[in-house]
Parts: C-alpha cells; sequence; structure tokens
C-alpha cells in the first residue's frame, strides 16, 4: 500500500511511556512511525502483517496501531481475532489506513475499534490520539471500578470490555457526526444513525441484564414468600419466544408447545426466565437446527423445557453456572456478559424452583429444564 510519508514534527517529551504495537505491511510508514515513537521514549513493537502482529499481541502492549489492508491478515480479522481472546480483548485498538471512506469507518467502529486515523498525518495528531484512547479507558474502567468494589473478581472478566464496546460504536459514529455534519449525505446520515441505534440497543440490553442480575441479588437476601402470588405460567410465553427467534433471525427454527398452569411466582419474571433460556439456545445452535420449548404440568410442579442441538455444556460446567462466567470463550466467540443462565438459577432458586441443564435429546445439545411451584 503506497501512501504519503508521514510528517515528522518535532513533539514534546510525553508525560508517560507507552508500549505500542505498530502492525503495518508499509516499511516506510511502520519505519517512521517506530522511530518517531521510539524517539520520544516510548517501547515500539512492528509487524508486518496481521498474523505476525496477533503474535506479537501476547506481549500485552498498552495500544495497538494497526493498518486495515494487509497480507494474510486484514485489520479487521486482527480486531476480531484479538476481541475473541479474554486476555487480549481488553487492548485499546486504533485503526491506521489510507481508507477514507465512512464504511470502512463504521465497520472499525463496529468491531469495537477505539479510534480511526486517515493517513496520512502528522505525528502530533497520532500522539493526541493514543493519549486520548488511553486516557478514556482508564477513566471508564475507573467508574467501573466505582460501582464495582463488591464484586472485583467479575471486574478481571471479560464483561468490563463487553460494557464498553458498544460505547465506541456511539461514540464514534457520534464524532464522524460531529466533524463531518456539513458533508454526510442523506443515506450516509442514515447509515450513522442505524450504527448508533444498534449499539445502544446492546447498551440497553446489557444495562437490562445487570440491573436484573443486582434486584435478583437484592430479593434473594430478603427473603420472597407470598403464598396468593400466582400467574398463568402460559401467558405470553408463545409471543416472547418468537419475538427472540425474530431477533435472532430463525423464527422457522422456533417450535413451541406450551400449556397453561397457575405457577406460584411474582409478576415479571416468568417471562424474563424463557428470554434468557431461549435466547442461549439460538446464541449456541446454529440456523437450521431446532429449538424446542414444552411447558406443562409435571410432577406437581410446572416444568418449563428449552432444547437446542447445540455444542452443549460439560457435566462440570452445568454444575458451576454463576454470575458473569462463560466457558470456552477462548474457543467461541461470546459477546453478552455470563448472566443469563445465572439469572434464570437465581429466578428459580427465589421462587422455590430450581434450574437443571442436561445434555438434549440424544445426548446432542443442552436442555435446560426450569420447575416452579404450582400456586395453591
Amino acid at each position: 500500500m503506497t501512501v504519503s510519508p508521514l510528517n515528522l514534527l518535532v513533539n514534546s517529551a510525553q508525560p508517560k511511556v507507552w508500549k505500542v504495537l505498530v502492525i503495518e505491511d508499509d516499511p516506510h510508514w511502520r519505519s517512521l512511525i517506530e522511530v518517531r515513537l521510539e524517539g520520544d521514549g516510548h517501547t515500539v513493537l512492528v509487524a508486518a502483517d496481521g498474523l505476525a502482529g496477533l503474535a506479537l499481541a501476547a506481549e500485552r502492549p498498552d495500544i495497538i496501531l494497526c493498518d486495515i489492508d494487509m497480507p494474510r491478515l486484514n485489520g479487521f480479522g486482527v480486531l476480531e481475532a484479538l476481541r475473541q481472546q479474554p486476555a487480549l480483548r481488553d487492548i485499546p485498538f486504533i485503526f491506521l489506513t489510507g481508507k477514507t471512506t465512512r464504511a470502512d469507518q463504521r465497520k472499525g467502529m463496529v468491531h469495537g475499534a477505539d479510534d480511526y486515523i486517515t493517513k496520512p498525518f502528522q505525528y502530533e495528531e497520532l500522539v493526541e490520539a493514543i493519549a486520548a484512547v488511553l486516557a478514556k479507558r482508564t477513566a471508564l474502567t475507573a467508574e467501573l471500578r466505582h460501582h464495582s468494589d463488591e464484586h472485583r473478581r467479575e471486574l478481571t472478566a471479560p464483561w468490563a470490555h463487553e460494557l464498553l464496546t458498544p460505547l465506541n460504536g456511539i461514540l464514534g459514529a457520534a464524532a464522524v457526526l460531529e466533524s463531518e455534519f456539513g458533508s454526510i449525505s442523506r443515506g450516509e446520515l442514515r447509515e450513522l444513525a442505524a450504527s448508533i441505534r444498534l449499539s445502544a440497543v446492546r447498551q440497553l440490553a446489557l444495562a437490562r441484564k445487570l440491573m436484573q442480575h443486582f434486584q435478583l441479588e437484592s430479593l434473594r437476601e430478603g427473603g420472597w414468600d407470598d403464598p396468593a402470588a400466582a400467574i398463568d405460567a402460559g401467558a405470553g410465553l408463545d409471543d416472547e419466544a418468537q419475538l427472540v427467534a425474530a431477533q435472532a433471525g430463525r423464527a422457522a427454527d422456533l417450535h413451541v408447545a406450551i400449556q397453561p398452569a397457575a405457577v406460584r411466582i411474582s409478576a415479571g419474571w416468568v417471562q424474563p426466565a424463557l428470554n434468557e433460556l431461549v435466547e442461549n439456545a439460538f446464541k449456541f445452535s446454529s440456523a437450521g437446527t431446532p429449538v424446542t420449548i414444552t411447558g406443562g404440568t409435571v410432577d406437581g410442579l410446572y416444568r418449563l423445557e428449552v432444547a437446542d442441538q447445540g455444542p452443549g455444556m460439560t457435566a462440570d460446567e452445568c454444575e458451576h453456572i454463576a454470575a458473569f462466567r462463560q466457558f470456552r470463550r477462548a474457543k467461541q466467540e461470546q459477546q453478552g456478559l455470563g448472566l443469563g443462565l445465572a439469572i434464570v438459577q437465581n429466578i428459580a432458586a427465589l421462587h422455590h424452583g430450581s434450574l437443571t441443564l442436561e445434555p438434549g435429546p440424544g445426548g446432542k445439545g443442552l436442555r435446560a429444564i426450569l420447575e416452579l411451584p404450582l400456586a395453591e
């Protein structure tokens, strides 16, 4: 890739020394960035393609600067691979590229890039961008830590990064609107608005899960006992399941047979429980395979079963369901907070019921069984 040379400006000494990974296939850009950063006292790792850059990322740099068009693995592939590795997914990431289309910028935002710098640029712009990204990441992490003092184990898990990714998409699209508002066409404006909306919807879903988790934790501490509580467990569950299936783009894969029954449970918790189980089934099974939901009275309890034909879970994993815990994340992409099954487990425990996980029909997939007491 041939672009204009970097404008080497004299820059004042930086207050902090960084460890920077530069992934760039153009030797001129790679060398110029390396020389200037090292001249300011920073440690620089360099790679000429995406695969070499992924290998160097294991050294945990403070930030990664990455080109897009590269041999063997392009910049989007590098970012996607990093985001799937718990030990590397939280490293701040800036695209350095000759591409100038907003479609490329939006793609970078969706993948979770922290910033996007277009060549040619001045060295001072690069340094300011690195400093801004690192400062933003530090501030957001500090805010999470401030509100999570009682959950320090969870703070070190991948869910902290998951909360930041939609915000990056929103802030990135907003920055494009602010800086290029006068030149944006109606079509591009619509696409940016859609990008902001999708990121906001994802952020809202994450926030709701967190609120449900902490609300259930609080309710369990105080205890729940309402002999008069009774709702129709079948009411609205079919529609809820259909909605989740449609959002997953798999309406044809859903099979539902839910019978009504009066269940002793506080209003508002049956549908969230089903939602989590169905969402989980679609997330971990392939399109074209069935997700089956059955509900009815069995042995004096109301039993709701959700079965899929995904990879399933081991017996040890089934026994160790917990909030913010995701199994086999290093081997398969898992967006989310790792709260779904823990929320259902807490709903069951709160209402004197149970959640059981076992292999699906024929030993394939997973069958989640939620049992709740019937109303008196």
